[in-house]
């Protein structure tokens, strides 16, 4: 497990056993998964700095404080995309987990984005999952009323202060006379 404490501007690692860290899975979404066969496709030097570049451009992509070693917001969503589209492909053939973890990034995009679109595109892909007995889309999508509710109350919200962002500035206050 990886923790980026901007206070310190330090990241700790933790180890531990994978079944450990199902609350925080079930609580967090966006995580990221790497095929270890995709990583012995090069060098060893290759998949240590990419290993290294996805770790710094998620800490990046979620942190406030940004490292600034390089544009990890640029790398960060290029990985993402590379990421979604391998999901997709493996959806595509039927892959429940690919399935359920492309729920969590369309979900999350929903959340950040502020898309009803790619809200629904979640809720399809959850219920696809869940359809196919992947036991932690189950488990969310007997939490899914309270998730999507809070989901659409903040896509409502970034809507709206999109909407306050272009709305013209008051008029000022007219001379009056005596």
């Amino acid at each position: 497990m990886i923790h980026y404490d901007e206070q310190l501007d330090r990241v700790f690692f933790y180890t531990t056993d994978f079944a450990n860290t199902a609350a925080i899975r079930e609580k967090e979404f966006g995580g990221l998964s790497l095929e270890v066969e995709m990583m012995r496709e090069g060098a060893p030097e290759e998949a240590e700095m990419r290993l290294g570049g996805w770790i710094f451009s998620l800490i990046e992509l979620i942190g406030v404080k940004k490292i600034g070693f390089t544009d990890y917001q640029a790398e960060a969503a290029e990985a993402s995309a590379d990421f979604i589209s391998e999901l997709e492909k493996q959806a595509a053939i039927g892959n429940h987990e690919a399935r359920y973890h492309l729920f969590m990034e369309f979900h999350r995009k929903a959340m950040s984005e502020g898309s009803m679109d790619h809200l629904s595109r979640a809720e399809n892909l959850l219920q696809a999952s869940a359809s196919q007995g992947y036991s932690e889309a189950i488990s969310v999508l007997g939490d899914w009323s309270t998730l999507k509710g809070a989901a659409m109350r903040r896509i409502a919200r970034l809507k709206a202060e999109a909407l306050a962002s272009i709305a013209p500035p008051p008029s000022p206050p007219t001379p009056q006379t005596l």
